[in-house]
């Protein structure tokens, strides 16, 4: 038996697991890759652990598996839910609230009326454009306007990342 919160910000949906008392399952792995199969499980980008901070003043702590199972650094989405969750049933009941995680530590900012989480802001810092450290094999000191050949059409693109590596292209 299993004990989730399904949440999504932007359309990043995760499964949640407060991890605060009983620690990070062993096989977060593969259950990551089990739960998160849309269609034939709960489906979800992946599972987020919500653990107990192990340093100092932090309130916090997200883990992140992605649905293949492998560990991410950071997602901006899901650590405003993270911030919503500790607030409203996790029993951290602040309007500013600091946040461990692979990228280091976030500030995330919440707006609360009456009781109820209405947004949260997160500082993800600066991005990261340099191609090495997105990683990217791009030519060049940063990933910003490469091109390539996408179906049959020459593409402009962005790669960057706030944790984890996104490729950013803009279409019509």
């Amino acid at each position: 038996e299993l004990s989730f919160t399904k949440m999504q910000g932007c359309a990043n949906d995760y499964i949640y697991l407060d991890c605060r008392t009983a620690g990070v399952p062993e096989n977060i792995a593969a259950l990551s890759e089990k739960l998160s199969r849309r269609h034939f499980s709960i489906g979800a980008d992946g599972i987020i652990c919500i653990c107990a901070p192990v340093t100092a003043g932090a309130d916090g702590r997200m883990r992140i598996f992605n649905a293949d199972g492998s560990e991410g650094k950071m997602c901006g989405n899901a650590t405003r839910c993270i911030g919503k969750y500790l607030y409203e049933r996790g029993g951290v009941r602040k309007d500013v609230i600091t946040l461990e995680t692979l990228s280091g530590i976030k500030t995330l900012r919440l707006t609360v009326e009456d009781g109820v989480v209405s947004s949260v802001q997160v500082d993800m810092g600066a991005p990261v454009l340099e191609p090495a450290l997105i990683p990217v094999k791009l030519p060049g000191e940063r990933a910003v306007n490469a091109t390539a050949l996408l179906a049959g059409e020459t593409r402009t693109f962005s790669c960057v990342s706030m944790g984890n590596p996104h490729c950013v292209l803009f279409t019509t």
